[in-house]
């Protein structure tokens, strides 16, 4: 979920800027977006782009209750 273009999917990068922020990108492109969330609350910050894509890839290609894709939030 982007602060900007909201949900994104396929092949993506992730990064973490020198704030913290979690960043995402379609691969092989040059624009970034905030990783944000539903509630507009401010995001969480990450130490490094390795923790930011392993709590990515716990939520990789689950469901929820009613059977949708769960969305990765900060």
């Amino acid at each position: 979920m982007t602060e900007q273009e909201g949900t994104l999917s396929g092949d993506l990068d992730v990064a973490v800027d020198s704030d913290g922020t979690a960043l995402v990108r379609y691969r092989a492109t040059d624009t970034w977006y905030t990783i944000g969330n539903l509630d507009g609350t401010p995001p969480l910050r990450w130490p490094a782009a390795a923790d930011l894509a392993a709590a990515v890839e716990s939520v990789a290609a689950t469901r929820d209750t009613a059977g949708n894709t769960t969305v990765f939030e900060t």
